[in-house]
């Protein structure tokens, strides 16, 4: 009866422990694993430029903001006032005239 090897007899079979290529693909995977941690480290530092876009237009935003809470508040004051004027005059002039 002939058994078939398992997936990991095969592995085993395949990499010794004690077989110089296994140093060698140590150092080629610690090479490509530098040249990645390099690739992302120039990629973050380029992706500064739209961060500080999105910073200058959330500045931008935020004054348009403010100035539109401003023009809010001097329309309410101005509202109250008319709105309280109006009505006194309205009460002045109904107890005044018969």
């Amino acid at each position: 009866m002939n058994r078939t090897p398992s997936a990991a007899e095969l592995r085993r079979a395949k990499t010794p422990r004690n077989d110089p290529d296994r140093s060698i693909s140590s150092e080629s995977t610690e090479k490509l694993l530098m040249e990645i941690r390099d690739l992302l480290r120039r990629r973050v530092g380029s992706d500064e430029g739209p961060r500080d876009e999105d910073d200058k237009e959330m500045g931008m935003k935020d004054d348009w903001m403010l100035a539109a809470a401003v023009l809010n508040r001097i329309c309410a004051v101005t509202f109250t006032a008319i709105l309280v004027g109006g009505t006194m005059a309205f009460f002045v002039l109904f107890a005044v005239h018969p």
